[in-house]
């Protein structure tokens, strides 16, 4: 089985875009297709996790949410993508459905999801919904799909930074270009032990390269770094916090204020 790259993730995430043109003004598009990719994302390791947890203890333990370490979140049968994808009428308050009750289960997503209502049918009517859930359902975002085990995060970069170039000026509220950020954490050079802080942290790229900085020099000790962020802009905190799952960093701290 050929293993999806970044390249085509990169090609097929930013098709997203096409499929809401012409529905809803350019700047919104992040906050839709981020949602969808991180749900899908979510949906396709959880559902890796049942796998291996249905092999090495069975059936009987299958639903029991202390199970999924791998996968960190419990995703309800309503919120998981075979449930969404079966969809043809009120998708939109189907999404918004699954995002509430995925964020029900998982204390650690508390108003992650929800931040953004896909239930307009003047802007997301069910035609568009469809075709935006068939392009994901053809995306398989399992670890074991992947090339390597950070594409996910990566391509979540590089759709922020898309964004970004797109909203011009208003692009730098929630993205400061990659380069004056590793400049910056080259100069910090944190370490492992220390506690990194971003008062105002945008989608959080200044916590995600200082952990990869500390990454680089000490892999083992990645535990020992302590994240910290803070965002007013409810969308932006949304996509941060989203930012940090899928770059492997769960215990960052993202607040809003």
């Amino acid at each position: 089985m050929s293993k999806l790259t970044l390249e085509e993730l990169e090609s097929h995430l930013w098709e997203s875009a096409n499929i809401l043109r012409g529905s809803i003004d350019s700047a919104d598009y992040k906050n839709y297709i981020f949602g969808l990719l991180f749900l899908k994302r979510m949906n396709d390791v959880f559902m890796e996790n049942r796998e291996h947890i249905i092999e090495e203890y069975g059936e009987e333990v299958v639903d029991d949410p202390d199970f999924y370490t791998e996968s960190k979140v419990f995703i309800p049968e309503r919120a998981r993508w075979s449930a969404i994808k079966e969809q043809t009428e009120d998708i939109g308050a189907a999404i918004n459905k699954a995002f509430v009750v995925l964020e029900q289960e998982n204390s650690v997503l508390e108003g992650v999801l929800t931040t953004v209502d896909f239930n307009d049918k003047d802007r997301l009517p069910d035609s568009v919904l469809e075709k935006l859930i068939q392009h994901y359902t053809d995306l398989k975002l399992g670890n074991e799909n992947l090339e390597d085990a950070d594409l996910l995060g990566r391509a979540y970069e590089y759709l922020i930074r898309q964004f970004a170039d797109d909203a011009g000026k208003k692009g730098g509220e929630f993205y400061t270009p990659r380069e004056v950020v590793q400049l910056l954490v080259r100069i910090l050079d944190p370490e492992s032990g220390d506690r990194v802080y971003d008062p105002a942290c945008g989608s959080g790229g200044m916590l995600i390269y200082s952990a990869e900085h500390i990454r680089k020099e000490d892999q083992d000790r990645m535990e020992n770094i302590s994240l910290f962020g803070q965002e007013r802009n409810l969308n932006t905190w949304s996509i941060a916090k989203m930012n940090m799952f899928l770059h492997d960093l769960y215990d960052a701290q993202i607040k809003r204020g």
